[in-house]
């Protein structure tokens, strides 16, 4: 006698295996190698092209013009304001002297960053040479005058007079 839970003879197949439990992790493993492909990718092109040669086009006359124009403007003002400030006079008061000074020390450290401020590629070459040569002349002006140079020292008379044989040949060319 069988018994109805028995089989009948026929093998009985096990039961199907449970699907795999898919990981939330499975999406963002496929997404982070996909991102690591492109990118070494990427890499690989940055690392093999040959880079772009940059152009560099002469300036055009009205771009000469308007940079020796801004060059020659920063130029007068640099030249005033040092006339300005060295000029003046402290009179007998000690503390008013170092006042005026310390203003003309501070007109010619600004005035030759100014000048080189005011440089560009455009500014003919013999232009942009001398206000460079100007303005390295002004800071060392200021900064021998800081260390307690006196003016009639001869290395203050030799940059002094180079300084004004500069400026002369720079009011020419801004003509």
């Amino acid at each position: 006698m069988t018994h109805a839970a028995e089989p009948d003879g026929e093998p009985v197949a096990p039961p199907p295996p449970p699907p795999p439990a898919r990981s939330p992790w499975r999406w963002a493993t496929v997404v982070l190698a996909v991102v690591a492909v492109a990118s070494s990718g990427v890499a690989v092109w940055a690392l093999t092209r040959t880079p772009a040669t940059e152009q560099t086009q002469a300036p055009s006359a009205q771009q000469v013009a308007e940079a020796k124009a801004r060059a020659c403007q920063a130029y007068v003002k640099v030249r005033t304001a040092v006339a300005l400030q060295t000029q003046s006079s402290g009179g007998d008061d000690p503390v008013a002297t170092q006042a005026v000074a310390a203003n003309a020390r501070l007109a010619m450290a600004v005035g030759s960053q100014h000048l080189v401020d005011n440089l560009s590629p455009a500014v003919p070459a013999e232009l942009a040479g001398l206000l460079r040569t100007l303005a390295t002349d002004l800071q060392d002006l200021t900064i021998d005058a800081l260390a307690g140079s006196a003016d009639g020292q001869s290395g203050q008379v030799a940059r002094l007079q180079a300084l004004e044989t500069n400026s002369a040949k720079i009011v020419e060319l801004c003509k």
